[in-house]
């Protein structure tokens, strides 16, 4: 019982650091590499650890591609306008 209370509170301690995070954004920082085909289809990675996927053919796709090979931090927030 001791150990299923334990799993519950660290469950929901996790459950309200990533709302937090998704409400405040979060910074990726590190080396950005990718292969000349995952890069083609919009696959590129960050030391190793964390896949971005992008969509081809965009200002983003774009930037990262001139990028590759080199450190990057990349910030990821919410958006201030509302999209309707």
């Amino acid at each position: 019982m001791r150990r299923l209370l334990v799993l519950v509170t660290l469950m929901g301690t996790l459950l309200l650091g990533f709302s937090v995070a998704a409400q405040e954004g979060f910074a990726l920082t590190g080396r950005l590499s990718a292969t000349d085909q995952e890069a083609d289809e919009g696959y590129f990675a960050i030391d190793q650890q964390t896949m971005l996927v992008v969509k081809p053919g965009s200002e983003l796709h774009a930037f990262l591609r001139g990028k590759s090979g080199k450190r990057v931090r990349i910030t990821v927030e919410p958006s201030s306008e509302s999209e309707e």
